[in-house]
Protein backbone atom coordinates (compact mmCIF):
# COMPACT_ATOMS: atom_id res chain seq x y z
CA UNK A 1 0.00 0.00 0.00
CA UNK A 2 1.45 3.12 -0.57
CA UNK A 3 1.45 6.11 1.82
CA UNK A 4 -0.56 9.27 0.38
CA UNK A 5 -0.30 12.33 2.67
CA UNK A 6 -3.68 14.55 3.91
CA UNK A 7 -3.12 16.79 0.80
CA UNK A 8 -2.99 13.98 -1.77
CA UNK A 9 -6.40 12.10 -0.30
CA UNK A 10 -7.93 15.78 -1.10
CA UNK A 11 -6.54 16.14 -4.68
CA UNK A 12 -7.91 12.68 -4.96
CA UNK A 13 -11.00 13.17 -3.75
CA UNK A 14 -11.50 15.97 -5.84
CA UNK A 15 -10.43 14.49 -8.90
CA UNK A 16 -13.23 11.72 -7.85
CA UNK A 17 -15.32 14.32 -7.33
CA UNK A 18 -15.35 16.38 -10.75
CA UNK A 19 -14.83 12.67 -12.71
CA UNK A 20 -18.32 11.57 -10.85
CA UNK A 21 -19.94 14.87 -11.78
CA UNK A 22 -18.62 14.49 -14.85
CA UNK A 23 -20.55 11.16 -15.45
CA UNK A 24 -23.71 12.92 -14.24
CA UNK A 25 -23.60 15.46 -16.49
CA UNK A 26 -23.57 12.54 -19.61
CA UNK A 27 -26.27 10.96 -17.54
CA UNK A 28 -28.35 13.82 -17.89
CA UNK A 29 -27.77 14.08 -21.53
CA UNK A 30 -28.76 11.13 -22.09
CA UNK A 31 -31.90 11.05 -20.07
CA UNK A 32 -33.34 14.60 -20.69
CA UNK A 33 -34.75 13.90 -23.46
CA UNK A 34 -36.90 11.29 -22.06
CA UNK A 35 -37.86 13.96 -19.08
CA UNK A 36 -41.61 14.14 -19.43
CA UNK A 37 -41.93 10.22 -19.87
CA UNK A 38 -40.07 9.90 -16.63
CA UNK A 39 -42.14 12.25 -14.78
CA UNK A 40 -45.13 10.59 -16.44
CA UNK A 41 -43.44 7.29 -14.81
CA UNK A 42 -42.98 9.05 -11.53
CA UNK A 43 -46.87 10.49 -11.59
CA UNK A 44 -48.36 6.59 -11.63
CA UNK A 45 -48.23 5.45 -8.01
CA UNK A 46 -50.06 9.00 -7.79
CA UNK A 47 -52.41 8.52 -10.14
CA UNK A 48 -53.67 5.26 -8.87
CA UNK A 49 -54.21 6.72 -5.30
CA UNK A 50 -57.05 9.08 -6.77
CA UNK A 51 -58.30 6.10 -9.78
CA UNK A 52 -56.30 7.36 -12.24
CA UNK A 53 -56.98 11.43 -11.75
CA UNK A 54 -53.83 13.40 -11.37
CA UNK A 55 -54.39 16.34 -9.01
CA UNK A 56 -50.85 17.99 -10.54
CA UNK A 57 -50.76 21.48 -11.60
CA UNK A 58 -48.38 24.22 -12.12
CA UNK A 59 -48.28 27.58 -10.87
CA UNK A 60 -45.14 29.06 -12.39
CA UNK A 61 -44.38 30.14 -16.45
CA UNK A 62 -41.04 27.99 -16.12
CA UNK A 63 -41.80 25.37 -13.97
CA UNK A 64 -42.59 22.59 -16.15
CA UNK A 65 -39.35 23.44 -17.83
CA UNK A 66 -37.00 23.68 -14.48
CA UNK A 67 -39.19 20.22 -13.24
CA UNK A 68 -38.04 18.21 -15.93
CA UNK A 69 -34.46 19.87 -15.96
CA UNK A 70 -34.63 18.08 -12.45
CA UNK A 71 -35.65 15.19 -13.80
CA UNK A 72 -33.34 15.16 -16.91
CA UNK A 73 -30.19 15.80 -13.80
CA UNK A 74 -32.06 13.22 -11.40
CA UNK A 75 -32.40 10.67 -13.65
CA UNK A 76 -28.93 10.68 -15.17
CA UNK A 77 -27.58 10.90 -11.28
CA UNK A 78 -29.27 7.48 -11.57
CA UNK A 79 -27.52 6.41 -14.60
CA UNK A 80 -24.33 7.27 -13.17
CA UNK A 81 -24.73 5.52 -10.44
CA UNK A 82 -22.27 2.76 -11.28
CA UNK A 83 -19.75 5.32 -12.16
CA UNK A 84 -20.31 6.85 -8.89
CA UNK A 85 -19.42 3.98 -6.87
CA UNK A 86 -16.50 2.62 -9.70
CA UNK A 87 -14.76 6.21 -8.27
CA UNK A 88 -15.61 6.04 -4.67
CA UNK A 89 -13.62 2.59 -5.12
CA UNK A 90 -10.57 4.07 -7.12
CA UNK A 91 -10.83 7.07 -4.22
CA UNK A 92 -9.98 4.09 -1.59
CA UNK A 93 -7.94 1.82 -3.85
CA UNK A 94 -5.01 3.01 -2.52
CA UNK A 95 -5.43 1.52 1.06
CA UNK A 96 -5.98 -1.69 0.18
CA UNK A 97 -3.35 -4.32 -0.66
CA UNK A 98 -2.80 -5.70 -4.48
CA UNK A 99 -5.25 -8.82 -4.09
CA UNK A 100 -8.39 -6.24 -2.63
CA UNK A 101 -8.06 -4.06 -5.63
CA UNK A 102 -9.60 -7.05 -7.72
CA UNK A 103 -12.79 -6.78 -6.18
CA UNK A 104 -13.77 -3.63 -7.58
CA UNK A 105 -16.23 -4.96 -10.16
CA UNK A 106 -18.12 -7.27 -7.74
CA UNK A 107 -18.27 -3.59 -5.46
CA UNK A 108 -19.65 -1.75 -8.33
CA UNK A 109 -22.28 -4.02 -9.04
CA UNK A 110 -23.40 -4.83 -5.71
CA UNK A 111 -23.74 -1.31 -4.58
CA UNK A 112 -25.79 -0.26 -7.90
CA UNK A 113 -27.84 -3.08 -7.75
CA UNK A 114 -28.55 -2.19 -4.68
CA UNK A 115 -29.30 1.03 -4.52
CA UNK A 116 -31.63 0.26 -7.35
CA UNK A 117 -33.27 -2.31 -5.52
CA UNK A 118 -34.15 0.19 -3.03
CA UNK A 119 -35.09 2.51 -5.08
CA UNK A 120 -37.63 0.27 -6.90
CA UNK A 121 -38.88 -1.04 -3.54
CA UNK A 122 -40.02 1.92 -2.76
CA UNK A 123 -41.44 3.45 -6.48
CA UNK A 124 -43.47 -0.09 -6.76
CA UNK A 125 -44.33 -0.85 -2.92
CA UNK A 126 -44.12 1.98 -0.53
CA UNK A 127 -45.21 4.89 -2.69
CA UNK A 128 -48.52 3.71 -3.10
CA UNK A 129 -49.25 3.17 0.51
CA UNK A 130 -47.31 6.45 1.22
CA UNK A 131 -49.68 8.47 -0.90
CA UNK A 132 -53.11 6.42 0.63
CA UNK A 133 -51.83 7.62 3.82
CA UNK A 134 -51.01 11.36 3.01
CA UNK A 135 -54.43 11.49 0.54
CA UNK A 136 -56.27 9.65 3.94
CA UNK A 137 -55.14 13.06 5.82
CA UNK A 138 -57.06 15.37 3.67
CA UNK A 139 -60.94 14.79 4.20
CA UNK A 140 -63.69 16.59 2.31
CA UNK A 141 -64.60 18.87 1.25
CA UNK A 142 -60.71 19.50 1.11
CA UNK A 143 -59.25 18.02 -2.39
CA UNK A 144 -55.82 18.00 -3.65
CA UNK A 145 -53.86 20.27 -5.99
CA UNK A 146 -50.10 19.33 -5.99
CA UNK A 147 -47.53 21.29 -7.62
CA UNK A 148 -45.06 19.70 -10.40
CA UNK A 149 -41.74 20.34 -8.26
CA UNK A 150 -43.57 19.95 -4.55
CA UNK A 151 -44.61 16.40 -5.98
CA UNK A 152 -40.81 15.95 -7.71
CA UNK A 153 -39.25 16.63 -4.71
CA UNK A 154 -40.79 14.44 -2.45
CA UNK A 155 -41.05 11.26 -5.06
CA UNK A 156 -37.35 12.22 -5.67
CA UNK A 157 -36.67 12.77 -2.31
CA UNK A 158 -37.75 9.18 -1.06
CA UNK A 159 -36.43 7.23 -4.31
CA UNK A 160 -33.03 8.55 -3.06
CA UNK A 161 -33.80 7.60 0.78
CA UNK A 162 -34.98 4.04 -0.05
CA UNK A 163 -31.69 3.61 -2.25
CA UNK A 164 -29.42 4.95 0.29
CA UNK A 165 -31.60 3.21 3.03
CA UNK A 166 -30.30 -0.35 0.81
CA UNK A 167 -26.59 0.75 0.55
CA UNK A 168 -26.23 -0.12 4.39
CA UNK A 169 -25.19 -3.42 4.33
CA UNK A 170 -22.56 -2.36 1.34
CA UNK A 171 -20.95 -0.14 3.15
CA UNK A 172 -21.01 -2.68 6.05
CA UNK A 173 -19.06 -4.82 4.20
CA UNK A 174 -17.07 -2.28 2.76
CA UNK A 175 -15.79 -0.65 6.20
CA UNK A 176 -14.71 -4.10 7.38
CA UNK A 177 -13.01 -4.68 4.19
CA UNK A 178 -10.25 -1.78 4.46
CA UNK A 179 -9.77 -2.68 8.08
CA UNK A 180 -12.36 0.16 9.65
CA UNK A 181 -15.11 -2.21 11.50
CA UNK A 182 -14.21 -5.66 12.19
CA UNK A 183 -16.47 -8.42 12.47
CA UNK A 184 -16.49 -8.91 16.24
CA UNK A 185 -17.37 -4.97 16.73
CA UNK A 186 -20.07 -5.21 14.12
CA UNK A 187 -21.29 -8.77 16.30
CA UNK A 188 -21.62 -6.67 19.55
CA UNK A 189 -23.68 -3.87 17.65
CA UNK A 190 -25.85 -5.43 15.53
CA UNK A 191 -29.19 -5.30 17.93
CA UNK A 192 -28.51 -1.59 18.27
CA UNK A 193 -27.39 -1.13 14.68
CA UNK A 194 -31.15 -3.02 13.84
CA UNK A 195 -33.06 -0.55 15.88
CA UNK A 196 -31.18 2.11 13.84
CA UNK A 197 -33.02 0.27 10.75
CA UNK A 198 -35.78 0.50 11.87
CA UNK A 199 -36.21 3.67 13.13
CA UNK A 200 -34.60 4.92 9.65
CA UNK A 201 -37.59 2.96 8.06
CA UNK A 202 -40.34 4.53 10.20
CA UNK A 203 -38.74 8.28 9.02
CA UNK A 204 -38.73 7.39 5.48
CA UNK A 205 -42.16 5.72 5.37
CA UNK A 206 -45.68 6.90 6.74
CA UNK A 207 -46.75 6.80 9.78
CA UNK A 208 -47.74 3.08 9.84
CA UNK A 209 -46.69 -0.16 10.93
CA UNK A 210 -47.05 -2.42 7.62
CA UNK A 211 -44.74 -0.21 5.32
CA UNK A 212 -42.07 0.16 7.92
CA UNK A 213 -42.09 -3.45 7.97
CA UNK A 214 -41.71 -4.12 4.55
CA UNK A 215 -38.51 -2.00 4.84
CA UNK A 216 -37.56 -2.36 8.23
CA UNK A 217 -37.68 -6.21 7.75
CA UNK A 218 -35.76 -6.85 4.47
CA UNK A 219 -33.47 -4.06 5.13
CA UNK A 220 -32.39 -6.29 8.85
CA UNK A 221 -31.82 -9.28 6.94
CA UNK A 222 -29.68 -7.88 4.67
CA UNK A 223 -27.71 -6.43 7.53
CA UNK A 224 -27.65 -9.61 9.34
CA UNK A 225 -26.01 -11.59 6.02
CA UNK A 226 -23.47 -8.49 5.81
CA UNK A 227 -22.23 -9.61 8.85
CA UNK A 228 -21.90 -12.90 8.02
CA UNK A 229 -20.07 -12.10 4.67
CA UNK A 230 -17.64 -9.42 7.37
CA UNK A 231 -17.19 -12.95 9.09
CA UNK A 232 -16.39 -15.04 6.03
CA UNK A 233 -14.07 -12.58 5.10
CA UNK A 234 -11.94 -11.78 7.89
CA UNK A 235 -11.06 -15.68 8.33
CA UNK A 236 -10.68 -16.20 4.82
CA UNK A 237 -7.95 -12.86 5.19
CA UNK A 238 -6.14 -14.54 7.79
CA UNK A 239 -5.47 -17.41 6.72
CA UNK A 240 -2.03 -18.21 4.92
CA UNK A 241 -1.35 -17.27 1.60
Amino acid sequence: MSEMSFLDHLVEFRMRVIRSLIGVLVGFALVYHFSEQLYNFLLQPLCRTFNDRCPVVYSGVAEPFLVYLKVGFVGGLFLAIPWIFYQLWMFISPGLHGNEKKWVVPFVFIASFMFMAGSLLGYFFIFPFAFQFFASQAMAPISPMLSMSDYFSFASGLLFAFGFLFEIPVFVVLLNFIGLLSAKTLWKTWRYALAGIFILSAIVTPADPYTMMMVGVPLSLLYMAALVICSLSENFRKKPA
